[in-house]
């Protein structure tokens, strides 16, 4: 046990002095908070309405029914707020009592025609007898913040790969490896040492990025979960970094190539119809995308994780017995 704590307590040590881990660290946050302030929430999807305080408490509870309501004091705080970056219809009425719409211009469609719809029915109500129900999708979030938060978690799994790659670079050039042949140290506890901070890195992150897009109604178990088991492709990828790649250049090379599958296992995930998504079963992040959108989606019960888990951990055995030899000949 202290050999695997002294592996892992210089892997720290190293990726501090190298300024890769803080750069791991803090790209993905950047990231997250870049995708915060320009991702929409749900409710900027809602119908969003600025009235003049004056129209009456009736007006604005039915108002209510249809979308969020801002109460202003006159008619030039109105204005001056459909005049703002978002849409929204303002609605006050004039000196003879008549409803009117202030809008911008540049509203969308529904921003435009649904509030001359809603006045019309107030003014003059048609009772039609048609019967409807509504269904609660369950649905809180913009479907792009929760995409891009999937999406995230994934480059987060591969940078910490990155991390154990670069590590083992470092070995290799200090020919650190040749001198662990004569050591007491075991194989497995060289490789669970190096894998220790590519397994506690995704876990750290995952929550910090959720926390920061705001992203925490979640079932936080199955995201431990998810993490933990999708942190094995974490530990085969930085593997195979430090394997195929003879100093950090081939490393980034490498890294880079190993994205490409990330990316095509998202946009396959998103883009192919169900029977078309057979051709990106082999990818392990397609699973780990699946997992999870579909926490953040709340569709996901324990025995579909255990799926995705088995998917993951299966595809990842077999990874690496396909590139056990060039592994080992990597690391001589």
């Amino acid at each position: 046990m202290r050999r695997i704590w002294a592996i892992f307590r210089r892997d720290l040590s190293s990726s501090f002095r190298e300024f890769i881990l803080l750069y791991m660290m803090v790209a993905p946050i950047i990231l997250a908070l870049i995708f915060r302030f320009f991702v929409p929430s749900a409710n900027s999807a809602a119908l969003q309405f600025a009235v003049d305080g004056r129209i009456g408490s009736d007006v604005i509870g039915r108002l209510e029914q249809y979308g969020s309501v801002e109460i202003y004091r006159d008619r030039a705080e109105l204005e001056k707020r459909v005049r703002g970056a978002d849409d929204i219809a303002g609605i006050t009425k004039d000196g003879s009592g008549n409803f009117q719409i202030i809008l911008e211009g540049n509203e969308a469609h529904d921003t435009k025609v649904i509030p001359q719809k809603i006045i019309r029915d107030m003014i003059s109500p048609q009772n039609i007898d048609v019967d409807f129900s509504v269904r609660d999708l369950g649905y809180t979030r913009s479907p792009v913040a929760r995409i891009g938060a999937a999406t995230l978690i994934l480059t987060v799994l591969i940078l910490a790969g990155a991390v154990i790659g670069f590590n083992m670079i470092e070995e290799k050039d200090g020919h650190t490896l040749n001198a662990l042949n004569v050591t007491p140290m075991r194989r497995f506890e060289f490789i669970i040492g190096k894998s220790i901070i590519g397994m506690l890195l995704p876990l750290a992150m995952v929550y910090l990025i959720l926390w920061i897009l705001d992203i925490w109604y979640i079932n936080k178990g199955m995201i431990f979960v998810m993490t933990l088991v999708s942190s094995s492709i974490t530990v085969i990828t930085g593997f195979l970094i430090g394997a195929m790649s003879s100093n950090q250049i081939a490393g980034i090379a490498n890294m880079k190539i190993l994205l490409l599958p990330l990316g095509a296992s998202v946009i396959g995930a998103l883009m192919l119809p169900p029977d078309k998504q057979v051709f990106v079963y082999w990818i392990p992040t397609y699973w780990s995308f699946l997992g999870f959108d579909g926490i953040m989606k709340n569709s996901l019960t324990w025995g579909q994780i255990g799926v995705y888990a088995a998917w993951i951990l299966g595809l990842t055995c077999i990874m690496f017995l396909l590139f056990r030899g060039r592994m080992k000949k990597g690391f001589v």
